[in-house]
């Protein structure tokens, strides 16, 4: 069982509380997942307003946060609202014990004034950036992505990126099926990688065009293998590959050329962490060619190579054997 830190304070935002509720509240031992415990920390076992509207009463006092295995500060409505001497120190004494320290929206500020961001990347709501820069200028701030993690600290973009990071940590510690099948539940895509851009301005393709795309990507998701390139999902989706470039990128916030690359090193670590393919074998099944292509690749998006994510994995806990599927 793991136990999960959440840091209550005055002005929490109800949604990110729903989200860690939704992720690590509920019963999900069916999907693979749990059980945890969940820890309200606040300065006093008290009942704490949240935002929009309501309170939540603390179930342990900030001395809660230790010995927690995660530790959550959910985003608040006013980002620079003032953090407590007492919570800061909870968080620190949290990190050093060897919790995973994680910020979602807005919850970058409350690590910020734990010091907890200084040398690290950090992301958070995309309208509040300029204000974390200001407060957190040691920092290395990343604008165009969901999620950032190092050191064990980990920041999350606005809103629905919270939830994105609360898949990649069910994804990080217990394997990318039961990732894949607790977002089914929760109706989301089983991950957003985090290195994708927080939004777009002109978020869906035209009406016409959609279909063909989704169409072209399932196809390619089916084909990774084969050595396909843009060219091979312009003509599919009947475009030119001006247009398709264009439209996808509209639609998905990323060029077609780097979704592929991100659709191979995720299958690759779907087939690590499933299987007992030799490396070279992964690295043709998932589309990436060679071994040392597969280990440039995954050092780019996930931060270490195969091996070491094959045995992370393992040591998890995670199920390892011979893929019978259409791998």
């Amino acid at each position: 069982m793991r136990t999960i830190g959440v840091l209550l304070l005055p002005g929490t935002r109800m949604f990110d509380l729903a989200v860690i509720g939704e992720v690590w509240g509920q019963d999900r031992t069916d999907s693979g997942i749990g059980p945890f415990t969940v820890r309200l920390c606040g300065p006093g076992r008290v009942r704490t307003p949240v935002s929009p509207f309501g309170d939540v009463a603390a179930t342990h006092g900030l001395t809660g946060l230790d010995g927690c295995d995660l530790v959550l500060a959910p985003g608040r409505d006013d980002p620079l609202a003032p953090v407590p001497p007492s919570a800061a120190a909870a968080l620190r004494r949290a990190h050093r014990a060897g919790a995973t320290v994680a910020g979602l929206c807005s919850g970058a500020f409350t690590l910020a004034a734990a010091g907890l961001l200084d040398g690290r990347p950090a992301t958070t709501h995309w309208r509040d950036f300029d204000a974390l820069a200001r407060v957190a200028p040691r920092a290395e701030l990343r604008r165009d992505v969901l999620y950032t993690e190092d050191g064990g600290v980990l920041t999350s973009a606005g809103v629905v990126g919270g939830l994105d990071l609360c898949l990649h940590l069910v994804r990080r510690d217990h394997g990318a099926d039961v990732a894949a099948a607790l977002a089914r539940r929760l109706v989301m895509p089983p991950a957003r990688e985090g290195g994708q851009r927080q939004y777009v301005d002109n978020p869906l393709p035209p009406p016409s065009a959609q279909p063909g795309l989704t169409s072209t990507m399932d196809w390619a998701l089916a084909r990774l293998g084969a050595g396909i390139g843009v060219e091979d999902l312009a003509g599919h989706a009947r475009m030119s590959e001006r247009t398709f470039h264009r439209e996808f990128a509209a639609a998905t916030g990323v060029t077609p050329g780097r979704w592929l690359r991100v659709q191979r090193v995720r299958y690759a670590r779907q087939l690590l962490e499933t299987t007992s393919l030799p490396v070279e074998r992964v690295a043709e099944r998932s589309g990436l060619g060679t071994a040392a292509n597969l280990r440039r690749r995954m050092r780019a998006e996930v931060g270490v190579g195969p091996d070491s994510y094959r045995r992370t994995f393992r040591s998890g806990g995670a199920t390892v054997g011979e893929c019978t599927s259409t791998c």
